[in-house]
């Protein structure tokens, strides 16, 4: 194809959007298969656009055989769709329970099913880049056009999109995966330049190179570049050296799970100039150092087309910015402005929270591009407490942890990560006393309970009924005792680990352990306060209310 032919058909691609109206842009990351909280976000932030940065939850129905157990236990650790008490409680179980669970709800992995059938829609455009974290197999779909979702729009080396509004000409361009420096030349699983396998997804030069090529195709230096990525331009030298190629005026990344976004300048954060060069240097010889050992294997084995491709990933790490010393080095009369890098100082980055923590919106009106940040932020009302010392806190009470699994295509990337907290109960997490009301929370919290009655207090123990039910099925067994006599009463509730495993057992309703006719339903709401014991008899335990009680089970 010529030039023109080319670039005809970047142009054939491009999505167009236009509105002579302003509009806001709502810039979310991290919705990790909770598709549904964009329409949310989108009502609470009257936003008419959604740009999502990656974890976007590409699974679908037939996904979870491709996804490794190291990558499912992470999609657990950091999952919106699991409920808190089904994590806790899958954290330590098999992981062959874990996939089970998600096989029987594939609503724990994504909602991305209810979205492909129609069952659900988007209210408004979105456009997204993939994650470190998605199936590789779903992209390809919508690269084919097999898969298609009403008002969602993938951002991928390929393809740009305009939005034409309030008076500017914004272009977007996108890169998704994470950036793994040694897979920058490994497709996994995947077809042509997008690259991933087992259930993970990351960056590849080639991929670099044609997004390179697609810019250039569409360039119009009246329009204001938008380059969306999944990895961070601030921690990759790489992805901020393509920043620079392409002439961006903003990046917009996921960030590092923090609860506040992050908007900079490399000149807020650099001392001068050549602290940022320097940055863009090492990125630099580090890809080159793996070029090096692996050149000769490449351009043996790639086309023309390919070959192209390589040398705009070259013109990428080769990029940048001027070093201020080369105006007294080669004796030119190089002005200070000359040697300047405009990216330095105009170039804006937005590093996103989880959607569930906060966002940023682009508000575009008369030709200005304002931005707003919303961040959930920290709790600290435990603070308040100064009866602890801050050893003993719970864990919800810290701000934050290192997580060491999170995952940049099989790479252990340790970040720092907040662990999840609710603030609704950060303060009464603050005041709990001691392991027995945690005890308590976690009984009354758990939804998958059942109560087994019709037990002889002297021949039925834990064990027994663990083994009864299943040990990897069962969490917990609560013996309520007699607070007159200190005896087990003659009923217990077991916590198990998921609704397959309750139905299960109470299916064994009427069965016979040690000659007790055993009586296995699910709790009364109105009786069964989750802590063992009658409401309203303020834990006295006394026969009338056991007896009042098991007549309502029996």
């Amino acid at each position: 194809m010529t030039n023109d032919q080319d670039k005809n058909a970047a142009l054939a691609a491009t999505s167009v959007l236009s509105t002579s109206d302003g509009a806001r842009i709502l810039c979310v990351a991290d919705v990790r298969g909770g598709i549904s909280q964009l329409n949310q976000l989108a009502e609470k932030a009257n936003a008419q656009y959604i740009i999502h940065t990656g974890d976007f939850g590409f699974y679908d129905d037939t996904s979870l055989e491709r996804i490794s157990d190291r990558t499912l236990s992470h999609l657990l650790q950091y999952s919106t769709l699991i409920p808190s008490q089904v994590k806790s409680r899958l954290a330590d179980a098999p992981l062959e329970q874990l996939r089970r669970t998600i096989d029987q709800n594939q609503a724990y992995l994504s909602e991305f099913s209810d979205f492909l059938s129609g069952k659900k829609k988007l209210n408004v455009p979105v456009f997204a880049v993939w994650g470190a974290c998605e199936d590789v197999s779903i992209l390809e779909k919508f690269r084919s056009k097999e898969y298609s979702i009403p008002n969602l729009n993938i951002l991928d080396e390929a393809t740009t999109h305009l939005l034409e509004i309030g008076g500017v000409n914004l272009r977007l361009f996108g890169l998704g995966g994470a950036v793994v420096q040694h897979k920058l030349f490994d497709n996994g699983e995947g077809l042509d330049t997008i690259a991933g396998g087992s259930g993970t997804m990351w960056t590849t030069a080639l991929q670099i190179g044609e997004l390179v090529e697609t810019a250039q195709l569409v360039y119009d230096p009246s329009e204001t570049r938008i380059l969306v990525t999944h990895a961070s331009p601030g921690r990759e030298g790489l992805l901020a050296q393509l920043a620079l190629v392409l002439k961006v005026d903003f990046t917009i990344s996921a960030g590092l799970h923090f609860r506040y976004g992050i908007s900079y300048n490399e000149f807020s954060c650099q001392p001068d100039q050549e602290h940022y060069r320097n940055r863009l240097l090492e990125s630099q010889q580090g890809f080159l150092q793996l070029w090096e050992s692996i050149r000769d294997q490449v351009e043996s084995s790639v086309d023309d087309t390919q070959s192209t491709l390589l040398q705009n990933v070259l013109s990428v790490v080769n990029r940048l910015p001027p070093s201020l010393h080369d105006r007294q080095d080669d004796g030119s009369n190089s002005s200070q402005t000359d040697l300047e890098e405009q990216g330095f100082k105009n170039m804006w980055n937005f590093n996103l929270p989880d959607a569930a923590f906060g966002w940023v919106i682009l508000d575009v009106h008369h030709g200005r591009v304002s931005a707003e940040t919303k961040a959930q932020g920290f709790n600290f009302a435990y603070r308040k407490n100064n009866g602890y010392p801050a050893s003993s806190a719970t864990s919800s009470q810290r701000a934050y942890s290192i997580a060491s699994s999170e995952h940049s295509g099989h790479e252990q990337d340790n970040r720092m990560r907040e662990l999840p907290q609710d603030d609704d109960n950060a303060s009464s997490n603050a005041e709990s006393v001691g392991s027995r009301s945690n005890r308590r929370q976690s009984m009354y919290k758990n939804p998958f309970v059942a109560y087994v009655g019709g037990l002889s207090n002297t021949t039925v123990t834990e064990e027994e009924i663990r083994e009864f039910f299943g040990h990897k099925s069962v969490t917990g067994v609560k013996f309520p005792l007699d607070h007159n006599t200190q005896l087990p009463k003659p009923h217990c509730y077991v916590d198990f680990i998921d609704q397959a495993s309750l139905d299960e057992a109470i299916a064994k309703n009427g069965q016979l352990l040690h000659d007790n006719k055993m009586i296995i339903n699910k709790p009364n709401p109105h009786v069964y306060d989750g802590r063992g014991r009658g409401r309203g008899q303020r834990g006295r335990g006394n026969r009338n209310s056991r007896l009042s009680f098991d007549r309502v089970r029996e």
